[in-house]
């Protein structure tokens, strides 16, 4: 739960000053972890506005979306079964194809 307050105090704080947000998110057990605390630290920080933020999924592995090793497709599985809610628009490719 600290991390999750931590990204939802450093989003709110970067939207008021910045007016945007950026974070990156590995996977793992980030994954789980965001997933289950983000929403309610969220939920409790005003000002945060994750439709201001700018989401960077970092992947070690060159593999399509689909794949069982790709960290966007695990935060997106995730989302659909009652994660943090999906993001508006759809993931730019990065340099890499991923």
């Amino acid at each position: 739960a600290a991390l999750a307050r931590l990204v939802a105090e450093a989003a709110a704080a970067a939207v008021a000053s910045e007016g945007r947000f950026t974070l990156g998110l590995s996977g793992g057990s980030m994954v789980e972890l965001l997933a289950r605390e983000l929403p309610p630290a969220l939920s409790a920080t005003p000002g945060a506005e994750p439709a201001r933020w700018l989401v960077a999924f970092c992947d070690e592995r060159l593999v399509p979306p689909e794949h069982p090793d790709s960290t966007y497709g695990a935060y997106r599985v995730r989302s659909a079964r009652g994660g943090p809610g999906r993001a508006p628009g759809r993931p730019r490719e990065g340099p890499s194809g991923t």
